[in-house]
């Protein structure tokens, strides 16, 4: 397991199922160590295993069930904790639908972190048609102060905790972050976080289709909008459009999560660990040549490239923003009617009279 999937108190929110199913099963390990044991249950393995099942009622509360496992040697087989602990929430009455969480944990703290065995997953699998979000919860050790999460059998990440204050040009990274509207999740709490820079200039459509292709492949894209003095420092083509105007269009891209202005030319590992970033895509036809810098002095994605997350998307097309700007000055040069075309004329030029005959003389 990675271990960013592990979990910390502080990452819950506030009255959460999970907070309180942990705060349950920390009870029940410190009511296991005081009361006496009787070996009979576990007679078979020898391993104790608890289990607590919180159901949540009509009105919204919360109610915590206890269970553990019998090994009696019956037909029908042995109990398992958390089959016991489900059985206690049906004799109270509750429906299946009420099931939110299950957590479990190994007593003697041998073989935590302890998921439910494949007859309890089964139980659960069934038990998801009825309550389709179930959460397993599996301890580190027996203070359930770490701990994963499972979700329909797959790892169900943390969210991000708030950054640490860093520092780009003086502030804080907060300050260089806008939200695209309609977002209120922050770049740092996003469970999967993309990250894409460049200076955005006309925002084409190999620009447009590197972003499609970037929100894709997680739940935050985060893109970089370099700043005037950014590219004055690293690119031989002239600035084409002002900075407001490429972050604005960026922004209102539907695609865009969140934009970082005077975003830096190179993604540092500082800028990586800020915010997060799990990916870091690029095109086939990356910035360099779309803004038209002639050497590289340095890899702007070199980091990126040595955690391992550096991605590069195929590019669209071989469109740059030099030819999406040399494109523009064609249309519009064609457009211009030429000087002759413009050239006022005379009114006997436009409509020409007959040549007068000389009159007679009378």
């Amino acid at each position: 397991m990675d271990e960013t999937d592990w979990w910390s108190p502080e990452q819950l929110q506030e009255a959460s199922p999970h907070g309180y199913a942990l705060d349950e099963l920390r009870r029940y390990v410190a009511d296991w160590a005081a009361a006496p044991q009787d070996e009979f249950w576990c007679r078979k393995s020898g391993k104790a295993v608890l289990s607590v099942v919180v159901c949540k009622g009509q009105d919204g509360r919360l109610t915590a069930y206890r269970g553990r496992n019998a090994e009696v040697s019956l037909p029908a087989g042995s109990l398992c904790a958390e089959r016991a602990a489900i059985g206690q929430a049906a004799s109270n009455f509750h429906r299946a639908s009420d099931i939110v969480a299950v957590a479990i944990v190994d007593p003697d703290n041998k073989i935590n972190p302890l998921w439910p065995c494949e007859v309890c997953q089964s139980w659960l699998a069934k038990l998801r048609s009825q309550s389709p979000e179930i959460a397993i919860i599996a301890v580190e050790s027996l203070a359930c102060d770490r701990f994963l999460i499972k979700v329909n059998g797959t790892m169900f990440p943390p969210p991000r905790l708030p950054l640490p204050t860093h520092s780009l040009s003086g502030s804080s990274w907060q300050d260089h972050v806008i939200l695209a509207e309609g977002m209120a999740e922050m770049p740092w709490e996003a469970q999967e976080l993309i990250y894409v820079d460049g200076s955005w200039t006309f925002l084409h459509s190999a620009q447009q289709n590197i972003l499609k292709v970037a929100r894709t492949l997680g739940t935050h894209l985060l893109v970089g909008v370099h700043s005037e003095e950014v590219l004055k420092q690293n690119c031989q083509d002239p600035i084409f459009e002002c900075f407001e105007t490429r972050m604005e269009r960026v922004l209102h891209n539907r695609h865009v999560s969140s934009v970082l202005k005077d975003a830096p030319w190179v993604v540092t590992a500082e800028l990586i660990a800020s915010f997060g970033v799990n990916r870091v895509i690029t095109g086939s036809v990356d910035k360099l040549q779309d803004m038209g810098k002639v050497e590289q002095s340095s890899d702007p994605y070199g980091e990126a490239r040595r955690l391992g997350i550096l991605e590069v998307v195929p590019s669209l097309n071989e469109t740059t923003e030099r030819s999406t700007y040399e494109a523009h000055v064609a249309r519009a040069l064609k457009d211009v009617p030429s000087v002759d075309a413009e050239k006022p004329t005379s009114p006997s030029a436009r409509y020409p009279m007959k040549q007068l005959r000389p009159r007679k003389s009378d």
